[in-house]
């Protein structure tokens, strides 16, 4: 499905999390080719390791590593800039299918004030983007997969990613929370969407739960350890993708376990 993606490097000590849930991420996604992308953020004071040779021989040992341990081919770039938006660019140069990033920051206050690069990533980015909570637990052999809609037009991308994984994990839950503001409009909207995947797909079960989505959906994804959690972007214009406050944002910014966000 996203057989080339770019992997977000950096040098926290927190990063090397991510080593424990891509074997199981990449399987999911179908990815064939890793492109490590480190970015030297040139409006920081540069550190003794941000000159392009060591950041290169740093990509190298990560790229060996990978290369080892997981059966995809791994090249490497650095680049310098705004982090979100030099890995949306970057994504958008190497023709990559998608971006994969490890959270760092769960902090509500900190990323509304001053964002964080995983969620200014996930606004900018016009391409699939997985997100990989650092505090995340490693995924177990039969965790199910979990697709988050509302049967709007803009959920069709997510449905249709989590239609596609479910020939590797055959089980999982379709999940609409109904907020409070929602009327009859939007039950009649999703409504064909769960008879579609009670029909087609004996494995996946149906939920309705009622409250604050983006709490429901995270707790939700908690309490069943999920493998993945399938979201889709709200927003059809570049304003509207760089609003603050979405389902989607809210979802990444706070789940525990790994999200992909579908535009």
């Amino acid at each position: 499905m996203l057989k080339h993606c770019v992997l977000s490097v950096d040098y926290s000590e927190k990063w090397d999390k991510i080593f424990d849930h891509l074997p199981g991420i990449i399987k999911l996604l179908g990815v064939e080719r890793l492109s490590l992308t480190h970015v030297v953020e040139t409006h920081n004071r540069k550190r003794l390791e941000d000159n392009d040779s060591a950041i290169a021989h740093h990509l190298e040992k990560i790229e060996k590593r990978l290369q080892t341990e997981l059966d995809v081919q791994v090249d490497h770039v650095v680049r310098h800039g705004f982090p979100a938006a030099e890995l949306a660019a970057a994504a958008r140069k190497l023709n990559a299918d998608g971006i994969i990033a490890l959270n760092r920051n769960h902090s509500a206050g900190r990323a509304a004030l001053f964002g964080n690069v995983v969620l200014n990533l996930t606004r900018v980015s016009s391409v699939p983007v997985v997100v990989i909570p650092a505090d995340a637990e490693q995924a177990v052999a039969d965790s199910p997969l979990m697709l988050a809609t509302d049967g709007s037009d803009s959920s069709r991308n997510a449905q249709r990613a989590f239609e596609k994984m479910l020939s590797r994990i055959d089980h999982g839950f379709v999940v609409w929370i109904k907020a409070d503001d929602d009327d009859d409009h939007d039950e009649e909207r999703v409504q064909p969407v769960l008879k579609h995947f009670a029909e087609t797909y004996p494995k996946v079960q149906s939920r309705r739960i009622m409250g604050d989505p983006a709490e429901k959906l995270v707790s939700f994804a908690e309490q069943e350890h999920v493998a993945l959690l399938i979201i889709g972007k709200r927003g059809n214009t570049p304003i509207a993708e760089l609003l603050v406050g979405s389902t989607a944002e809210a979802v990444a910014r706070a789940s525990h376990r790994p999200v992909l966000l579908m535009p």
